[in-house]
């Protein structure tokens, strides 16, 4: 693995969560740190026949992409531009979690400049849309198609194929960056509050006045239709005995064409 370029990833998703409205989504966790990556490079290896930017081997582990090379690498590379890591507590668990933290708009750009496009945006777009939200990371990275044409425990081949995916176009200019005022994120933050209250009082609206349709002619709830359910219930046969059963997979179930070819139902 090219240490110098993981650490480069580690740190950009850290610094560009910073930037997310949510205090929570700035704060980061190993898991997260870890998906990101791997996102970042699926990306690069679309691009580059199968190649990724780190050059980490990706495995199918519990829950999803794991590289042991990234994971060692979180430590050292988030100390070396000063993160804060905080040790956080949750009653549902054992073990703390643990979290890191950084602003520095500074050291974005300059960690910018550093990414072929396609990667930093990979990286912008994954941490913006899931922040420090770890169901929704894992249910996106689980479908991705190199995790769903392996196997638990098997390499992750990232080649590009039929169905390229979370790919961007590379550019041979570099976008732009630019620089808002803290005036401007602070308009833009409130608009996007001011958006979401008005979509929360449409939502308690129509809970308060649903739009009921009366049915004609309305239903008749007398012996008739008690009899008419007692004939179903006779027609499906006797009741299931309740009881616990185990079921059984063949392990060929995770090649199955079904979890990743999109022309079959």
């Amino acid at each position: 693995m090219n240490t110098k370029k993981a650490d480069l990833l580690l740190q950009y998703a850290l610094v560009i969560a910073s930037e997310n409205d949510e205090h929570a989504d700035r704060q980061l966790g190993p898991i997260h740190f870890i998906k990101y990556v791997y996102l970042a490079d699926l990306v690069h290896a679309q691009q580059h026949g199968g190649q990724t930017f780190t050059e980490a081997a990706w495995q199918f582990h519990k829950f999803g992409p794991w590289s042991a090379e990234v994971f060692n690498r979180i430590e050292p590379a988030l100390s070396e531009i000063g993160a804060t890591k905080t040790q956080v507590s949750h009653p549902k668990y054992e073990d703390d979690f643990v979290r890191y933290m950084l602003g520095d708009d500074e050291l974005a750009t300059q960690l910018t400049s550093q990414l072929p496009i396609s990667v930093s945006l990979a990286i912008q777009r994954a941490v913006r849309s899931f922040g420090s939200d770890t169901a929704s990371l894992l249910d996106h990275v689980y479908l991705t198609e190199p995790m769903l044409r392996a196997a638990p425990g098997e390499h992750l081949d990232l080649s590009p194929s039929c169905h390229p995916e979370n790919s961007y176009p590379e550019s041979s200019e570099r976008e732009p960056q630019v620089s808002l005022s803290r005036k401007e994120k602070e308009a833009r933050k409130k608009k996007l509050q001011n958006l979401r209250a008005l979509i929360r009082e449409r939502l308690e609206e129509r809970k308060k006045n649903p739009e009921f349709v009366l049915p004609d002619p309305p239903p008749r709830y007398d012996e008739m239709f008690q009899k008419g359910l007692a004939c179903l219930d006779l027609e499906a046969g006797p009741p299931l005995e309740e009881r616990e059963e185990n079921a059984v997979f063949s392990d060929d179930v995770w090649k199955s064409r079904a979890r990743y070819d999109p022309e079959l139902p």
